[in-house]
């Protein structure tokens, strides 16, 4: 059992990832309004600091799943001033038991996957909410990572699936590159729609703080790392994501 006080702590303290969070949520927000229908209902599962619903002004209905109790506190408190807003604290697979009448037109798994010691229990857990054209967003590290890459050419890992201090301190228990993403997730029963890769990271979290304190680096070099993965360097983004849906 994953110990999510001392996840919520460590996570909170690392200052680069809310530059990684700025990435990771633009790529969501592509995927909502690429498939998006009217009267939408957008399952998210782990919220983390900031909620998708504070983006869309009651445009459609949200029902967001966190497990971390500071995450789904704030997320209940910003609810409030929404009225298609409802939030559920615990494990998704846990959840699911009360909301297993629902279906959803969208469902967002971000950064969470790898995170799980046995992930094809989630992605069972979620075909249970999904009707035949819903789509199923998922957004993991990525194995291939230039910053991986980079360590395992300097010799720091043997294998860029090793899992590293920061992984270990997060409790995460998988390191995925495209392919075996894709292998689960057709395992489990779901097509694959579109997949692709986001926001090149050259140095690790720690050390990308290091150089945006000390001016190394700022916003405008960020963005040409992140669109650098768009025709250059397509599969070594610092996270992966698919689109699917249940096949």
């Amino acid at each position: 059992m994953r110990n999510m006080e001392d996840y919520e702590q460590k996570f909170m303290k690392m200052d680069f990832e809310r530059y990684q969070e700025k990435y990771r949520r633009r790529l969501v927000e592509k995927v909502i309004d690429t498939y998006a229908v009217k009267d939408c209902s957008i399952l998210e599962i782990g919220c983390g600091l900031m909620p998708l619903f504070t983006d869309y002004q009651d445009i459609y209905s949200f029902t967001v799943v966190e497990p971390a109790v500071h995450c789904y506190e704030n997320a209940r408190a910003l609810a409030e001033d929404y009225s298609k807003v409802v939030c559920y604290q615990g494990f998704f697979e846990d959840v699911v038991k009360q909301i297993k009448e629902k279906k959803f037109d969208i469902i967002i798994c971000s950064g969470l996957l790898h995170e799980l010691e046995k992930p094809e229990e989630l992605l069972r857990a979620m075909k249970t909410v999904c009707h035949r054209d819903s789509i199923v967003h998922i957004n993991v590290a990525n194995a291939l990572s230039l910053h991986r890459l980079l360590a395992r050419e300097m010799g720091l890992i043997e294998s860029v699936y090793q899992l590293s201090d920061s992984n270990l301190a997060l409790q995460q228990s998988h390191v995925f590159d495209m392919e075996q993403l894709k292998d689960l997730v057709s395992d489990e029963g779901y097509q694959v729609i579109d997949s692709g890769s986001y926001f090149l990271k050259p140095f690790t979290h720690r050390q990308m703080q290091q150089c945006m304190d000390e001016k190394i680096l700022n916003v405008s070099i960020l963005e040409g790392l992140d669109r650098l993965c768009e025709g250059y360097f397509k599969d070594y983004g610092s996270e992966i994501y698919l689109n699917v849906r249940v096949k």
